[in-house]
């Protein structure tokens, strides 16, 4: 059957747009909902450590500047192998790299519960970080096979809402399993890493079932849809120049902006998020409740993430939506930094998590837009760079807590770099012409 005879044959600009936008819709089902529960687990992986840290630190010996260090310390495993890691999974398909990395992180995520000493604790750290290094950007990039930039924001914010969605599940379950303290000779938080590790592995070995490589081997995409999709990714891409080595884009403004820009971004993420539970207990709140009330903010951003990327894709404008959301991160950071109160702190982290989180998704659409063809090792240098953020953060979180014995003095510094970087992401992410898709 030729593509004239197709029920999806052009008869003009409105159809062409209205049969896109089904397809659209499809690879949103198809995809998305998996995607989003695979960095959930990921996430929550990466994180749990915060709630194991209520007993583990005692256990271990690990003072805030330690915890701190090795909290952060994921990141210097991550950076050196993203770029690696971005190419291998364009090299050997999506479905088979993913599920590579996922079972990996997994074993090492399990493998936290026979940790003994600060030192141990600080390899395993690292080594997580080295076993997750390739999954975000390769899904960035995965992502750009599927499709063009003008919807991407959207679609993108589904997939990072698992960022917030990681706490709102992830805090009353981690505090739920910190409870089976004791059972078969563990400690609650043996069981924290065994069981989440675990369940990494579990759902990484789904992946080949569930993800097909790109459009073309879609099963579920006829080739008349493939082809029309493809093309349409094709007909946003940005004209560009070919380079001999990814090393150039250390030369590029560009990429090297864009990846401050997400290292401040990160130190906001992270300097929140490994932290919460302890701030909100060093104010008075119960143990037993803390779970719940480090869930509300990410309940707010996961909603408001969503709706504020949606806004900046039917509008067609990037450039205020990522300033504002960095803006508002600055605020909340602000107000849980010059209160002792409870309430008011889970104010300030919901104010700060909603703009932290509604400006990942944005900042990405932002930054594909700008690669061209560099996206491979573009996407994974951005990511590489700003999540040394990611280290920074809660290392200087930890330290600055040690040194005053209060949690004000890092969250007000955070404060001021996230407005600085409202500053950064105006001057990088105004409107261009019709945006870059990625090309494998």
């Amino acid at each position: 059957m030729t593509l004239s005879n197709s029920p999806l044959a052009v008869s003009g600009p409105t159809q062409r747009a209205l049969n896109l936008k089904r397809i659209y819709r499809r690879i949103a089902i198809r995809l998305i909902p998996f995607l989003m529960l695979l960095y959930l687990i990921t996430f929550l992986n990466r994180v749990n450590v915060s709630f194991a840290a209520l007993t583990m630190n005692s256990d271990l010996g690990l003072s805030n500047t330690l915890f701190g260090i090795g909290a952060g310390i994921f990141f210097v495993g991550y950076v050196p192998f993203e770029v690696p890691s971005n190419f291998m999974l364009a090299k050997v398909g999506a479905r088979l790299w993913l599920t590579v990395l996922l079972v990996l992180m997994g074993l090492v995520s399990a493998g936290f519960a026979f940790v003994h000493t600060s030192t141990s604790y600080m390899l395993m750290r690292f080594l997580l970080g080295a076993a997750e290094s390739g999954f975000f950007p390769g899904v960035v990039l995965y992502l750009t096979f599927w499709l063009p930039a003008s919807v991407r924001g959207g679609l993108m914010s589904l997939f990072i809402v698992s960022i917030p969605l990681s706490t709102v599940v992830g805090a009353p379950l981690s505090m739920a399993i910190l409870k089976m303290n004791g059972i078969a000779g563990l400690r609650g938080w043996q069981w924290l890493f065994v069981l989440e590790g675990g369940l990494a592995v579990v759902v990484g070995l789904m992946i080949p079932k569930i993800l097909a490589d790109s459009p073309r081997k879609a099963s579920w995409l006829s080739p008349q849809e493939s082809t029309w999709l493809v093309s349409a990714i094709a007909a946003e891409s940005r004209p560009s120049t070919t380079h001999a080595s990814w090393l150039h884009l250390f030369r590029s403004r560009t990429v090297l902006g864009f990846a401050l820009g997400y290292f401040i971004l990160m130190i906001g993420l992270y300097g929140l998020g490994f932290w919460i539970p302890r701030i909100l207990t060093s104010q008075g709140l119960p143990v037993a409740q803390t779970g719940w009330m480090t869930a509300l903010p990410y309940v707010i951003a996961t909603v408001g993430m969503v709706l504020w990327s949606r806004h900046s894709d039917r509008s067609g404008e990037r450039t205020w939506h990522v300033v504002l959301a960095f803006l508002a991160a600055a605020l909340g950071m602000y107000i849980a930094s010059v209160t002792h109160m409870v309430a008011i702190s889970v104010a300030g982290f919901s104010i700060a998590a909603l703009g932290i989180c509604s400006a990942m998704p944005l900042f990405w659409a932002a930054a594909t837009e700008h690669l061209g063809e560099n996206g491979v090792a573009g996407i994974a240098l951005i990511n590489a760079i700003g999540c040394l953020g990611g280290f920074f953060g809660p290392f200087w979180m930890g330290w600055l807590v040690d040194r005053t014995h209060f949690f004000s003095a890092g969250l007000l510094a955070a404060a001021i770099t996230l407005a600085l970087g409202a500053a950064l992401m105006y001057g990088l992410s105004r409107p261009t012409p019709s945006a870059s898709a990625v090309q494998a």
